[in-house]
């Protein structure tokens, strides 16, 4: 990952993104005790990512992604991280943008 993947900094958390060599979609976190001492508050982050890469990935690219979260992302809910992400993903390309063409 450090060597051919691309990060991508968000206010709640940073994305690194790296082509996939086996050609699957792979996704992990890594939440340590730097984030926080509770091991409640750094699983509900990690719960947090899960479940909105969870949400998007039948839309994602084929990539292997690396998700690290924040301390701003301590207090907030769920709909938020996951605008996040699909911001990030847009970012790095991994994530089609729509165009509302019938506007």
């Amino acid at each position: 990952m450090r060597e051919h993947g691309r990060k991508f900094v968000g206010g709640l958390f940073i994305l690194v993104v790296a082509p996939s060599p086996d050609g699957k979609l792979r996704g992990g976190v890594i939440c340590g005790k730097k984030y926080s001492k509770k091991a409640v508050t750094r699983n509900r982050a990690r719960r947090l990512l899960w479940e909105s890469f969870r949400m998007l990935k039948t839309n994602v690219k084929i990539a292997h992604l690396v998700m690290i979260p924040r301390q701003r992302m301590m207090e907030l809910k769920q709909q938020e991280v996951q605008q996040q992400m699909q911001y990030l993903l847009k970012k790095s390309g991994l994530l089609p943008v729509l165009s509302n063409l019938s506007e």
